[in-house]
């Protein structure tokens, strides 16, 4: 990995954390969801600090280009971050329509009154 690269992906990793932190201390973030994008963020800092984890890893799964390591632990966060996202969504989904329900009954009781 060239050092440019190397820099360039310490820079960016580090600028991304520092925005996730920032975004959660003026509360556009929450915290349990910061946490996710926190440690994809620690994740690419500790590769792109110590490549010789990705070539470990790159030689285990005999991958050519290490690049493709990264694109693909990048990939795999991702998809579990969306999925955590999908289950969130799913259960406030399910307690909108508790609710709706709910409150449809009050309306309903408070008429027969």
């Amino acid at each position: 990995m060239s050092l440019n690269l190397r820099v360039g992906l310490i820079v960016v990793s580090f600028l991304f954390f520092v925005y996730i932190i920032k975004n959660v201390r003026k509360n556009k973030l929450r915290s349990d969801y910061a946490m996710g994008w926190l440690l994809l963020s620690i994740a690419l800092l500790v590769l792109s600090i110590f490549p010789q984890i990705a070539y470990f890893v790159g030689g285990l799964f005999s991958v050519i280009s290490i690049s493709n390591i990264v694109f693909a632990a990048v990939l795999f966060m991702l998809i579990v971050l969306n999925y955590i996202l999908f289950t969130k969504v799913s259960k406030l989904e399910e307690k909108q329509k508790n609710l709706i329900q709910e409150i449809a009954i009050l309306k309903e009781n408070n008429k027969l009154k």
